[in-house]
């Protein structure tokens, strides 16, 4: 019996040519080279949004502390204290868990790219290490401008034990750390958060205040 005559052009061709097989894998490749930058930059956004919202809840609470405390300034670490355990009765900061809720997705990425444990002791946020005229107990109300003065930043590695720094300096080994495509995230004494790079914070680092003190209004506020 002789096939009929419309369905006799399909014989052998129930699957892929070789050509055709590597159209679409060109294709494929193509769509993934294209879409591949699109999701990386929408998860780093994920991790950016993650991370502002840390920091405004630790802004917060920080806040709080300071006005229940009649506007007194606390300091990164001092006698045996430091500033986010002073915080336990605003935000829970006990457990490891509490510690790597509150942190920077980026920063943590970045420890455990160095090999370290994700037993980190303190947040990934560093409190301003000099807020305040020197040798005065600083308050809030000595902050000239509180919208152009550092609350927390990013804060760079210590270790496998601790995690981050538990302050942010202009000088020394606490730093203010990119995690950010080359920025940094900080938080204001006005509770605004922003992303700058390290040409911003070096000029912040250098620059005199109307006092003409080393330091600027970013770093000690007055």
């Amino acid at each position: 019996m002789y096939p009929h005559p419309l369905l006799s052009g399909r014989r052998g061709r129930d699957g892929f040519t070789l050509v055709e097989l590597l159209t679409v894998i060109a294709i494929v490749a193509v769509l993934t080279s294209l879409l591949l930058p699109v999701a990386t930059k929408a998860r780093e956004g994920g991790k950016r949004a993650n991370c502002v919202a840390n920091m405004r809840q630790l802004s917060a609470a920080y806040l709080l502390m300071v006005g229940e405390r009649n506007g007194e300034l606390v300091q990164a670490s001092g006698g045996g204290k430091t500033w986010y355990t002073e915080m336990e009765s605003y935000v829970p900061l006990k457990t490891g868990n509490d510690f790597l809720r509150v942190s920077c997705p980026s920063a943590l990425a970045n420890l455990k790219s160095l090999g370290y444990q994700y037993t980190v002791t303190r947040p990934s946020y560093g409190l301003n290490a000099y807020i305040g005229p020197e040798g005065v107990t600083p308050r809030i109300a000595n902050l000239i401008k509180p919208g152009a003065t550092v609350l927390l930043g990013d804060s760079s590695i210590v270790g496998n034990k601790d995690g981050m720094n538990m302050g942010i300096a202009a000088n020394g080994n606490n730093l203010i750390t990119s995690y950010h495509r080359d920025k940094s995230a900080i938080a204001y004494f006005d509770g605004h958060t922003a992303h700058v790079d390290q040409a911003f914070v070096s000029l912040m680092k250098s620059t005199r205040n109307t006092e003409g003190s080393e330091g600027s209004i970013f770093w000690k506020g007055f």
